[in-house]
């Protein structure tokens, strides 16, 4: 006797086989495909805490420079290198007289070599010029101090 459904049977199994092999292949390559995304991100945010220390560190230079300069003390370095956590910051103070009024303008610079991304706004060169050498995080403030100290003029009781 001769029954059909008996020889379909190993043809179907083996279909059947065919088609799981596809479909671990198919959720294979969407594992792969979310890990790689996941990788992506985890590294985006290591480079962003990066950035973020850098110009984190860069403020508090940046900071204590102009305050020894606000306090008007003859002791404080208009430059200075400081090394944090392996990355070196350069730290530049300029005072510049008003001849019209009795203040002081002040700059405080602040520039480090940058590993990775470089925010919108932070980068000190034009896009050309940081293409063709090493790219710099730079940090700026401007301030104004009175020549005339704030202790002059009071008489104490």
């Amino acid at each position: 006797r001769h029954n059909p459904k008996r020889q379909a049977l190993p043809h179907r199994a083996a279909c059947l086989r065919g088609m799981a092999l596809i479909e671990v292949l198919v959720a294979s390559a969407v594992l792969g495909i979310g890990l790689m995304g996941a990788t992506r991100l985890t590294l985006h945010a290591l480079q962003t805490a990066s950035d973020t220390r850098q110009h984190t560190v860069a403020h508090a230079l940046a900071v204590d420079a102009m305050e020894c300069q606000q306090s008007g003390r003859t002791d404080c370095a208009l430059s200075a290198s400081v090394t944090v956590q392996g990355t070196t910051y350069t730290v530049q103070s300029q005072l510049r007289p008003r001849a019209d009024l009795a203040l002081v303008d002040l700059q405080v610079r602040v520039q480090w070599p940058a590993v990775g991304r470089i925010p919108a706004g932070l980068a000190g060169t034009s896009s050309a010029a940081a293409d063709s050498g090493p790219r710099m995080g730079e940090l700026v403030l401007h301030s104004s101090r009175d020549e005339i100290p704030a202790w002059v003029g009071v008489s104490s009781p």
